[in-house]
C-alpha cells in the first residue's frame, strides 16, 4: 500500500510562503509526508522562423542552433533557480520541526504533474496565484483551474498571509459532490483537531435549506467539530462571500467544478466566481 502523501506546488511567489506556512500547519496535524514540487513549463519561441521561407539554408541553420543555444541556457537557469525554490521550501519545513519533507523538479504543466501523481497524493496544496500573476488583484493562476480538474484528490488553495485556522465555512447544497466533500471532512482525515465548521445553504427555499443543513449536521455528528447552521436566501454568490466576511471565515470548504440539481447552486464556473471573489483560503473537492 502506498503511503500518501500532501504535494504542496510552489513557484517562489509571495504566497508560496504563506502556503508553506498551511501545509505545515496540516502536516503536524495529520502527520503526512509533504512532497513539494515545482515545474519547469518550457516555451519554445520560434517567432524568428515565420519568415524562415526567405532565408537560404545556411542561415536557418544557424539561426536554429542560435536558438538552440538560447534554449539550453534558458533551461539551465531556470533548473537553478528551481532548485533554489525547493530547497529554501524545503529548510524552511525542515526549521518548523517536521523532517520527512520531499522535494521534486519535474519538467511540464502543473496540472500534467498533478494527474501523474494523483494515486500518491492525498492531497494537493496551491496557491491561488502563481508568479506571473501575484501582482493581479482579482486574478487566478494561469494553470489553476485545469490543475484543480486535473485530480479527484483534495485540493487546498491558499489565498491569505497564514494564520491558524480555527473556522471553516462549508457551502452546502446537497449534491453527490458536496455529500462527498463532508463526508471527508467529517472522518477527519484532513484535519484532526477541533474546528468550527459552519454548515451554510442558500435558497429561496428556505424549506429545502433547513432539510440540507439538517442533513449536513447528522453527516458531521460523529466528527470532533464544533457544528453552526445557518439558511440563507438570495443570490448565492453574495450570500456566501458576506457570510464569510462577516464571520471571519479562515477556510471555505465545498465540492467543486459539479453541476447540482438543487436550484443551480454550482455549475459551470461557479467554484472560479467563488475563488476570485473570495478573500478566504479553499479546500475544494471533486
Amino acid at each position: 500500500m502506498i503511503n500518501k502523501y500532501i504535494l504542496v506546488g510552489i513557484d517562489g511567489s509571495s504566497i508560496s510562503d504563506s502556503l508553506l506556512q498551511y501545509a505545515i500547519w496540516l502536516a503536524k496535524s495529520n502527520g503526512m509526508t509533504i512532497k513539494l514540487l515545482h515545474t519547469i513549463e518550457h516555451s519554445h519561441n520560434t517567432e524568428n522562423l515565420h519568415h524562415e521561407g526567405n532565408l537560404t539554408p545556411n542561415i536557418r541553420r544557424e539561426l536554429l542552433k542560435e536558438l538552440s543555444n538560447e534554449e539550453r541556457e534558458k533551461s539551465k537557469k531556470l533548473l537553478a533557480k528551481g532548485k533554489e525554490i525547493l530547497n529554501s521550501a524545503k529548510q524552511s519545513i525542515i526549521e518548523a520541526g517536521l523532517t520527512d519533507v520531499v522535494a521534486k523538479l519535474r519538467h511540464g504543466t502543473l496540472p500534467e504533474a498533478i494527474e501523474d501523481l494523483s494515486d500518491e497524493i492525498a492531497l494537493v496544496m496551491l496557491g491561488s496565484k502563481g508568479k506571473d500573476h501575484q501582482n493581479n488583484e482579482s486574478g487566478l493562476g494561469f494553470h489553476l483551474e485545469n490543475a484543480i480538474k486535473s485530480t479527484t484528490t483534495p485540493v487546498f488553495i491558499a489565498k491569505k498571509e497564514f494564520t491558524q485556522p480555527k473556522k471553516v465555512m462549508f457551502a452546502y447544497n446537497g449534491s453527490p459532490t458536496s455529500k462527498r466533500a463532508l463526508e471527508m471532512i467529517s472522518q477527519d482525515t484532513i484535519y484532526k483537531e477541533p474546528l468550527e465548521i459552519h454548515i451554510v445553504s442558500v435558497s429561496n427555499d428556505q424549506e429545502l435549506t433547513k432539510n440540507l443543513v439538517t442533513e449536513a449536521e447528522n453527516i458531521l455528528a460523529n466528527s470532533s467539530a464544533t457544528v453552526i447552521k445557518k439558511t440563507l436566501k438570495g443570490d448565492t454568490l453574495q450570500q456566501l462571500t458576506n457570510y464569510q466576511e462577516k464571520n471571519k471565515i479562515d477556510i471555505t470548504a465545498m465540492g467543486a467544478f459539479s453541476h447540482g440539481k438543487l436550484h443551480g447552486f454550482f455549475f459551470g464556473s461557479f467554484t472560479t466566481k467563488m475563488i476570485q471573489q473570495s478573500d478566504t483560503n479553499f479546500l475544494l473537492i471533486r
